[in-house]
């Protein structure tokens, strides 16, 4: 198949089409040469776990720490078969910051924006912190309302009353490192059982752990995004506390953001006057002002799109994980390998290996009451930014926070930090005989040559699926046919790039880019004397044509 592809760039004149040399193959045309697409090999992934650390999260933060195990087992039987391969394995670097950022109330005494300068006057805030403190606005005559930004009311929680919420810094057990480092250098033949794994794993324990002392107003997108301009030091942000400037996010590495909640997220202004504001009768779970401002006519909430558009627009491949308050049993696989939820209320469901469960039970039989997701709605936030993400071309998982089985849900979420399994070309080949894939060495002196395309080959053409490749369950096209999107075979283990080294994808693109509709768009994209010169083959109702030389 090589040795066809490499033998089709030869060229031929062909003399009525001015000073265009063309090569024909098959029934297309084609420009001479090939087009050199570059593409990283991603060899690293930045992995951020959003955690909601508001009252009723302890039960879940327990069960992702208990199935962490799960996480690591995962990444390390796909390490493993690389270092079997001759590979090298890959690196996973994973910090923890909480959703809280800040909760606002509704002062006693309904106080208005006023005075000069304009100001709010708090006298009787809900933390009890001070008797009382101004805050500026700038809305005249607007309803003023408590923005409480610290801690309170904390006791067996890991966070200090009176200290700030972290507002995107990551956090921390005790002395733990801030970000938990699981590096190529490891002993992944041992997988869980090596010690310095071990360590790791239940430091994340610890970490995850982040309490149930912080807001109850989660904002668990505005936290995701605070910590990476946080981390890349982005609008004058400054790098998270206690990390380092380049220790997290790394260059050309993946990024996976894992949001964990059993409510919905309400991401709004930390202002004085233009903040939602938790009062009586509005601060139920599941039921209060956050939930009300999703079908206002002028919600306050930040768009989800706006996160989407963030997200996807760091220059990275992305892919997104959402534990969240999603009906049980609801989770399928859409056609290109994302799982997808359908939100709603949920109880916490009592694993089979427990004859009972309770709040004095211990291990995973310890359920108690409050265990359970608050969304009622059938829509949420959540489950609109992953449908938001899938649009962009990320791959996205979604599990509920009631399920019993966290090991299953940590599992589907090592997939997506594993190494991608597609590739998406600029434009497509003219056709599969000139189409070469080859992995280029870091210093760039020598290759490896990726046999296909083709089914069992080491890689092929499919489906381009949401606007991009790398679908978890990608859909082949039939032998001779052409994509602009590459999945990498990772059964024949022969066709995996190395940290440093660089996927190059070599190809005659059709002629002209997007194809024909007339003679007439030959003649204006590739010259020529005349119209007639040209005609445009292939045209379908459905379907544009290549331009071929006339029989002239």
């Amino acid at each position: 198949m090589l040795h066809r592809s490499i033998a089709a760039l030869a060229l031929c004149a062909l003399a009525s089409c001015q000073d265009y040399n063309f090569n024909p193959v098959g029934k297309c045309v084609i420009q001479p040469g090939s087009s050199r697409v570059q593409l990283a090999s991603t060899a690293t992934a930045d992995i951020l776990f959003v955690v909601d650390d508001s009252g009723s999260m302890a039960p879940e933060q327990a069960r992702l720490a208990r199935n962490f195990n799960a996480f690591i087992t995962s990444l390390a039987k796909a390490q493993t078969e690389r270092v079997a391969n001759g590979l090298e394995p890959f690196e996973f670097h994973v910090p923890v910051t909480p959703s809280a950022i800040f909760e606002s109330w509704v002062p006693c005494l309904n106080p208005t924006c006023t005075g000069s300068p304009l100001s709010c006057n708090i006298q009787f805030p809900v933390s009890n912190w001070s008797p009382q403190y101004s805050e500026a606005c700038d809305q005249s005559g607007a309803a003023c309302h408590d923005v409480i930004t610290s801690y309170y009311q904390c006791s067996a929680n890991p966070s200090v009353n009176g200290t700030p919420y972290p507002s995107g810094d990551f956090v921390a057990a005790g002395s733990n490192p801030r970000v938990l480092h699981f590096t190529k250098t490891l002993n992944w033949k041992s997988g869980t059982s090596d010690p310095a794994i071990a360590d790791l794993i239940t430091k994340f324990q610890q970490n995850i752990t982040v309490g149930t002392c912080g807001s109850g107003m989660e904002q668990h997108l505005e936290a995701g995004r605070l910590a990476l301009e946080k981390a890349l030091r982005q609008n004058g942000l400054s790098q998270p506390v206690g990390v380092d400037p380049n220790e997290w996010p790394h260059a050309n590495s993946k990024l996976v953001v894992v949001w964990v909640g059993d409510e919905d997220d309400c991401s709004n202004p930390k202002d004085a006057t233009r903040s939602l504001a938790f009062g009586s009768g509005t601060a139920a779970p599941g039921n209060d002002v956050c939930t009300a401002d999703e079908t206002a006519a002028s919600p306050k909430q930040f768009p989800v799109q706006s996160y989407a558009d963030f997200f996807t627009n760091l220059g990275r491949p992305f892919g997104a994980a959402f534990i969240y308050s999603a009906q049980l049993g609801s989770c399928t696989k859409d056609a290109n390998g994302n799982v997808v939820c359908s939100p709603g209320k949920c109880i916490c469901q009592c694993p089979t290996s427990c004859a009972s469960c309770g709040s004095g039970a211990t291990g995973d039989c310890q359920i108690p009451s409050n265990c359970g997701g608050q969304i009622p709605l059938a829509e949420s936030r959540f489950h609109q930014l992953s449908a938001a993400f899938r649009l962009k071309g990320a791959n996205t998982f979604e599990a509920s926070v009631c399920d019993a089985d966290f090991a299953a849900t940590l599992e589907g979420i090592a997939d997506l930090v594993k190494p991608p399994p597609g590739l998406t070309l600029p434009t497509q080949p003219a056709s599969t005989e000139v189409a070469v894939l080859r992995i280029e060495s870091a210093d760039g002196t020598s290759s490896r040559y990726c046999t296909g395309p083709g089914q069992g080959l080491d890689w092929g053409f499919v489906q381009c699926a949401t606007g991009g490749c790398g679908c978890l369950s990608p859909t082949p096209v039939p032998d001779g046919v052409t994509t602009s999107c590459i999945n990498i075979n990772h059964a024949t283990n022969h066709c995996e790039a190395n940290a440093g080294e660089t996927y190059i994808a070599q190809y005659l693109g059709l002629v002209p880019e997007g194809g024909c509709a007339t003679a007439g768009d030959c003649f204006a994209k590739l010259g020529g004397q005349s119209v007639a010169d040209w005609q445009c083959s292939g045209v379908t109702a459905t379907q544009r044509g290549t331009c071929l030389c006339a029989n002239n």
